[in-house]
């Protein structure tokens, strides 16, 4: 089954010339890119005999494109399609990939995958989940703990760190991700889109400068949207055939906001345990600069309920500003006319040291079932998968899709940088189902119309604090029963 893991879907519309290479000059990128230092893992020579490792992938397009390609001509399904290959050849094993159900039906998905695990039918050897669902299981002792395992070393590049300590808890962790799912981990990632056409028009200068000198703040773009908009229709109605500064939705872009701002309410302590720290004071200088951007009234600013309504905005050039999914990049904008700028989210403060860019829990995790009776040579594909993805299947993404076919301005080379270097996963994201929902709470507020983060927090952190001692005292138990 092919999957969409191209830089570009052949059925879409193509992009502006500038920003498209093809044939020998996409290939020639190849093996430029692929031409830098190779970190190797450090496995040992294995043969497993033919075995066969069945991997149950999420059925959406990115989600299973990352995982599985056929050979086509696209670079990036080719580069996923021989790292399979390469891994198959080097372990003499088999990889087969079982393409589940997509998001909306993934929850249904999970019970019956849970079932089949806990009556050790051993259908599949790897599970590469959604992280917003598959977590959940880990409690119910359905997945291996990854600690100590043989073959499989998180301290190598390819792992993302920041996710390999958040899922660690209690000394038990039972995924991982990184490299290994590109699309769904860097490509989930939240960002600003700046249309530069628009930027122009408005006076808009100096915002990459800011991004530069670590100045780019909630302050500053708040600054940037003022005067910014306009009643095209004439109708006076704030409606979607209108221009605004920023077009926003009410749910994955208030999450960003609220790791952008550094605010972390769920946080391991020095045994690894997890604990909740207070953040109103911080939570609510968030919420007085952004709600207003949700509920404002005049045309700096626009909020949808509907997701693909607001990308469309922005791809026919009715917002200067949006946030979404670096990966829309190479999808939803790839045919947009007008140029734009990619950007980190902004900090909440001048004070704030480093920009945070939500990952947040789209990311595909792997893990390895309890049901799985040879272990062994599942998590060898897992590691031998993850470091052939950091040496050539990333560079591919992000060099040759990203800066290459739709970096659209020199700035948004330097941008996808910071960005990449700046990606951010912990428990809070990756267990908020366990952990109290806490990372929902700007989406909370702003669903509900309120800004009273105090009512808010007082009324949410003993929910919080009950869930996370609930949380600890099981991987305690599944400790103790030797996962």
């Amino acid at each position: 089954m092919s999957a969409s893991a191209a830089c570009g879907d052949a059925g879409a519309a193509s992009a502006p010339s500038a920003a498209e290479s093809t044939g020998s000059a996409e290939t020639a990128a190849v093996e430029e890119t692929t031409a830098v230092e190779y970190i190797s893992d450090d496995l040992p020579e294995l043969d497993f005999g033919g075995e066969t490792v069945t991997i149950h992938v999420r059925g959406d397009s990115n989600s299973y494109g990352e995982v599985f390609a056929e050979l086509d001509g696209e670079v990036l399904n080719d580069a996923v399609y021989n790292r399979n290959k390469d891994v198959e050849e080097r372990l003499n094993a088999e990889i087969e990939v079982f393409q589940g159900p997509g998001w909306a039906e993934y929850g249904g998905s999970v019970t019956k995958l849970k079932s089949s695990i806990l009556a050790g039918d051993n259908a599949y050897q790897i599970i590469a989940g959604w992280a917003a669902v598959v977590p959940t299981m880990a409690l119910d002792g359905c997945f291996t703990n990854l600690n100590s395992k043989p073959y499989l070393d998180t301290s190598k590049p390819w792992w993302t760190r920041s996710a390999t300590t958040g899922m660690n808890v209690g000394g038990m962790l039972f995924f991982v991700t990184g490299d290994v799912s590109i699309l769904t981990d860097l490509g989930g990632s939240y960002v600003m889109f700046m249309n530069d056409k628009l930027a122009e028009n408005y006076g808009v200068k100096g915002v990459a400068g800011d991004v530069y000198s670590g100045a780019w703040t909630l302050d500053k773009l708040i600054g940037y949207l003022k005067d910014t908009g306009s009643d095209l229709n004439g109708n006076g109605s704030r409606d979607e055939d209108d221009m605004f500064g920023l077009v926003l939705d009410m749910y994955n872009s208030s999450d960003a906001f609220l790791t952008a701002a550094d605010i972390h309410q769920v946080i391991p302590d020095d045994e690894g345990n997890l604990v909740y720290v207070d953040q109103t004071e911080r939570l609510t200088r968030l919420m007085e600069k952004i709600y207003p951007l949700y509920y404002g009234e005049d045309y700096s600013s626009f909020m949808n309920t509907d997701v693909a309504k607001g990308i469309g905005m922005f791809a026919a050039g009715h917002g200067l500003f949006t946030v979404r999914e670096l990966d829309t990049a190479r999808d939803e904008f790839r045919a947009m006319e007008d140029s734009y700028t990619i950007l980190p989210l902004p900090k909440l403060d001048d004070v704030q040291q480093d920009y945070m860019v939500c990952s947040f829990n789209g990311a595909t995790i792997w893990g390895i079932p309890v049901s799985n009776t040879t272990p062994d040579a599942s998590l060898a594909v897992m590691e031998a998968l993850a470091c052939i993805s950091y040496n050539s299947v990333s560079p591919v993404y992000f060099e040759t899709c990203l800066q290459e076919k739709f970096a659209r301005n020199e700035d948004t080379l330097k941008m996808l940088e910071i960005i990449r270097d700046n990606m951010f996963l912990d428990s809070e994201n990756l267990y908020h189902s366990l952990l109290g929902d806490s990372i929902y709470a700007v989406r909370n507020l702003i669903s509900s119309k309120k800004s009273d983060v105090a009512s808010y927090t007082a009324k949410n952190a003993e929910k919080i604090e009950k869930a996370i001692a609930k949380t600890i005292e099981k991987f305690s138990e599944l400790r103790d029963q030797g996962y």
